[in-house]
């Protein structure tokens, strides 16, 4: 039983560290979320803006509003580019952190499952053992019986 001792002081501390991988897994999630929102929030402001500029929304644009026009919009695609690039990378990040999750879950069970086969074998051998005892003292009784 000492071994299970030792087996639960390793559990404990595999779990610990996949609840750790676990929480940082769930930060690199959120944190991709919340990159998609931004580009969604620019994807979404640009289309506004281009809204406002159709021919019926505005009277008459001067050649030097539609050139900082078409640079305004130029940088929000770059944003939008940039902003794709970030979420790639913050995908490859997730993509890493759940592998590294998973991989501390799989320990830990292992260490668990190592654990439950040694409890199920100390109680086979602890029932063969009191199997034995029982066998020996009907054994016993049964030739008292027999001698007097």
């Amino acid at each position: 039983m000492a071994n299970v001792k030792q087996l639960t002081i390793v559990l404990e501390m595999a779990q610990q560290k996949e609840q750790d991988a676990l929480k940082v897994f769930s930060q690199a999630q959120q944190q991709l979320n919340q990159l998609k929102e931004q580009m969604e929030s620019l994807a979404q402001y640009k289309q506004d803006y281009l809204a406002q500029m159709k021919p019926e929304n505005i009277q008459q644009v001067s050649a030097d509003k539609l050139i900082r026009l078409q640079g305004f919009l130029a940088q929000i695609d770059q944003s939008i580019f940039q902003q794709r690039d970030v979420i790639a990378k913050a995908s490859l990040a997730v993509d890493a952190r759940r592998e590294t999750w998973a991989k501390a879950k799989q320990y830990a069970d292992s260490i668990e499952f190592l654990i439950d086969k040694q409890h199920k074998e100390a109680q086979f051998k602890e029932d063969k053992q009191q199997q034995k005892m029982a066998d020996e003292f009907a054994m016993m009784s049964h030739h008292r019986k027999q001698h007097r």
